[in-house]
């Protein structure tokens, strides 16, 4: 999946989108708990937003392009219901404003979710979802932390990230690099304030 133009013209921030403290934490077994419910429950805040905008990029796409992302929102609905059983189990509040880092990214989304052209929201999901799925399955799935690794390094969520990588490079569009770009600066900054709060 490296190997994805978009990817490849991400430069450095390629890594520093799918690498952080938080998950070397979480594949050692280590995380402090304030971070995982800090993560827990803003991740779920930026899921409602990431439901909106795959809405909005689905109305706006072609009929060939369908498919993938409604199998896309039907997965988000059940990782909602995913984290709201977690947060029941944890005695979790998810009825909390946004983080700033977790509004900013949100916002970024949703302005481009209005204002962009289909191709360019195809990169941009597809960005989110392929630093999800680098950062989560450079991970052994072991420990404590081990059914979120799963989770997001599963082969059916493999499966989805390459059906996203094939839409967006078969609609290209000059303003893809950019925004798949700011997908990767929001994503770093998800996972500093997941560690750092």
């Amino acid at each position: 999946m490296t190997d994805a133009p978009l990817i490849r013209n991400a430069g450095p921030l390629w890594n520093e989108a799918t690498r952080s403290p938080f998950l070397d934490a979480a594949a050692a077994g280590t995380l402090p708990q304030d971070a995982f419910r800090r993560w827990l429950s803003q991740d779920y805040l930026f899921a409602k937003g990431l439901t909106a905008y795959q809405a909005i990029t689905l109305a706006k796409a072609p009929r060939e392009c369908h498919q993938p992302l409604i199998s896309g929102l039907v997965a988000l609905d059940g990782e909602m219901g995913w984290f709201e059983a977690h947060a029941a189990r944890l005695g979790l509040n998810l009825d909390i404003a946004p983080h700033p880092a977790c509004r900013a990214y949100i916002d970024f989304l949703m302005r481009a979710a209005y204002t962009q052209p289909y191709p360019v929201l195809l990169a941009i999901l597809f960005g989110v979802e392929v630093s999800y799925l680098a950062a989560w399955s450079a991970l052994e799935p072991a420990g404590p932390y081990a059914e979120f690794i799963e989770r997001w390094s599963s082969a059916a969520f493999t499966d989805y990230v390459a059906r996203l990588r094939a839409l967006a490079e078969q609609h290209p569009h000059d303003a893809a690099q950019e925004n798949f770009n700011a997908v990767l600066t929001h994503e770093r900054d998800f996972w500093k304030m997941s560690w750092e709060g």
